[in-house]
């Protein structure tokens, strides 16, 4: 029995968008996490957040948010560990770009076309704005985890016991407060000129909060606004959501040998103590290819 279905006048092939909305001076910071749960979709899962995916799909720029390299190696130092930021951060793009290429096909039903990608990473690389409350989440989401991976490695815990899924959960609940609390105080800092500024994440009025646009230079002609609240708001949901999925054994968090498999985080040893003990990360040496 052959059934068929009518298809909405809204969904149609023929009235598809031919790309994806998106406002020029709209900036569109993203930033790359460690996540603990894997989806068909992400199987090694260093994520982007946020999921901000209309420059990419229209060849614009985006802001990657990179961390303080050197606060990190000293902390891996210190845990006798070392990151390869290159093979982090291409793995997080390549799960940014797979994802970009699934949600464009879904609405605009037609393939994201190959130099579109590669026109969009170019203009990103050439993006040279600094955050410090955004270097400094991420950073901070970054040590975090490294901590928490080191202390599962030293007591031997696997996803079977009890001791992995409490270290990953206290994991999650620091992220969850240290967000909050950024929210809650209402304040961030942003670079511009060289100077160092405060801005507000938010007003309140009458008991509603409306999230403030906050403009930013890129050079001495060109000016672009972003939302920041929206970007902590993202970072609070995705890790009070993993923090229920583990209180609630809905999902089975991935063993976190998975990064020493990618080749993304291992023992530190002698030769890595000798060259400076960890890689730095330039985007400039990026070569897309490899994952197109």
């Amino acid at each position: 029995m052959l059934t068929v279905f009518q298809m909405s006048p809204k969904n149609s092939f023929f009235n598809s968008p031919s790309k994806l909305k998106s406002f020029k001076k709209d900036f569109a910071p993203v930033g790359f996490y460690f996540d603990i749960f894997d989806t068909d979709i992400f199987k090694v899962p260093v994520m982007p957040v946020p999921m901000r995916i209309d420059k990419l799909t229209n060849g614009d720029s985006t802001l990657f948010i990179l961390p303080d390299f050197g606060s990190l190696n000293k902390l891996l130092k210190k845990l006798g560990l070392t990151i390869n930021f290159e093979n982090f951060f291409l793995l997080g793009i390549s799960n940014f770009i797979n994802f970009a290429k699934g949600k464009y096909k879904e609405i605009v039903h037609r393939d994201l076309n190959r130099e579109i990608i590669l026109k969009w990473f170019e203009n990103s690389r050439l993006v040279n704005i600094e955050i410090p409350s955004l270097i400094e989440v991420y950073t901070y989401m970054l040590a975090e985890f490294l901590k928490t991976y080191s202390i599962i490695e030293e007591k031997g815990l696997d996803p079977s016991l009890e001791g992995y899924t409490t270290e990953l959960l206290r994991y999650c609940d620091k992220i969850v407060s240290y967000t909050r609390e950024i929210i809650e105080n209402n304040s961030i800092l942003i670079k511009e000129e060289g100077s160092t500024k405060e801005v507000k994440l938010y007003l309140e009025k009458k008991g509603k909060y409306y999230p403030q646009i906050i403009p930013i230079k890129m050079d001495k002609e060109t000016k672009m606004h972003f939302i920041p609240y929206l970007i902590f708001d993202d970072i609070l949901d995705i890790f009070s959501y993993d923090c229920i999925l583990i209180n609630e054994r809905k999902q089975i968090p991935i063993d976190i040998t998975i990064w020493k498999c990618n080749g993304i985080i291992n023992k530190l040893s002698n030769l890595d103590f000798s060259n400076g003990f960890a890689r730095d990360f330039d985007l400039k040496k990026i070569d897309i290819e490899k994952v197109l």
